[in-house]
């Protein structure tokens, strides 16, 4: 018997089985990953994949979720951009923060009126640059008001997919409303700072349009860019979530119990949208001492998606706080 000949097989064997046992090269080969099992092409399966997106992966060490910097940090410059003057928010909750400018524009110019607010500020102790955007005042608001109206997708850059019309427009608005004027000075006035981006429902669309603009556009690396969303809606489709998470590390969805933002627009559709990673989903009230699941998926089964009902107040408490009121009283200590 050739000894060699059958340990060269086994060899081929085993290692072959463990590169088609990855679930992309198992999706790439177009079959399935059955996530009962663990195994590609396994039938009957319970639960499988069939989009790579939604293969099981978790962000690295280096830029993990962190729970105590968003409740310390991103809380506070998401609800300030619910105060008309964001530097209320700063005074009593982040006194080292600077307000830039502020950016007021309607959303469309057809269809329901409604307020895009977002405004850029800097903070020379942490060395960190902010654009934050508004977030509709409720989930009601988002869906009867905009999404029953609009539908379709445009183009965001050929290599970048598409993103849904009315978040797109409204990014627009306020980048070319002042916005990208604001943006670049502060990066040229702080050139190695960091950039925050974070907005709420409506907001958290603009944000990771905002943060994916300025790196592909090259005016930021996405490397040195941190993008943290609350109760953010899909905001493009499948290609854009592809490129999104090719280019930023450090990039959190945080969805709280029974908020139905996030489900909307609805992935399979018209429109096919699709959410990109890492969504932080809080099955509980938020408070300090609850737990979360980090997401494996970047919009499957899993997580989130696995609510089959909604609670609107969820929406709008994030962090056991009312967003919108604490934002609007101007941040005051708990």
């Amino acid at each position: 018997m050739n000894y060699f000949l059958v340990f060269s097989i086994l060899i081929a064997l085993i290692f072959g089985v463990s590169e088609a046992s990855k679930c992309s090269d198992c999706i790439a080969s177009r079959k399935h990953w059955c996530v009962t099992v663990n195994e590609c092409g396994f039938s009957p399966c319970v639960t499988s994949i069939s989009k790579a997106l939604n293969c099981p992966e978790l962000p690295d060490k280096a830029h993990a979720y962190d729970d105590a910097f968003v409740r310390s940090k991103i809380l506070v410059t998401t609800a300030a951009a619910f105060n008309n003057h964001p530097d209320k928010c700063f005074k009593n909750a982040m006194p080292t923060m600077s307000l830039s400018k502020t950016f007021s524009v309607n959303c469309s110019a057809e269809g329901p009126q409604t307020n895009c607010f977002g405004f850029t500020s800097f903070d020379t102790t942490q060395k960190v640059i902010v654009m934050s955007f508004r977030g509709t005042q409720g989930a009601t608001q988002l869906t009867e008001e905009i999404l029953d109206f609009f539908t379709g997708k445009k183009l965001f850059f050929p290599d970048a997919g598409n993103i849904f019309t009315y978040f797109y427009d409204a990014f627009f608005f306020l980048w070319n409303g002042g916005l990208s004027q604001d943006i670049r000075n502060l990066k040229y006035k702080y050139p190695g700072y960091e950039l925050w981006v974070t907005g709420h429902s409506l907001g958290g669309a603009i944000a990771s349009i905002a943060a994916s603009y300025v790196v592909h556009t090259g005016l930021f690396d996405g490397n040195n860019v941190k993008l943290v969303t609350m109760g953010q809606p899909r905001t493009g489709d499948y290609d854009y979530a592809v490129w999104h998470d090719k280019t930023f590390p450090y990039s959190f969805r945080i969805v709280h119990h029974k908020d139905i933002v996030p489900h909307i627009p609805p992935q399979y559709g018209k429109d096919e949208l699709f959410h990109h990673r890492t969504e932080i989903w809080y099955n509980n009230n938020m408070s300090t001492t609850e737990p979360y699941h980090i997401c494996a998926e970047a919009d499957g089964l899993y997580c989130s998606n696995r609510q089959l009902d909604s609670y609107p107040p969820d929406h709008l408490t994030y962090f056991d706080i009312n967003m919108p009121d604490w934002g609007s009283q101007g941040c005051p200590k708990m």
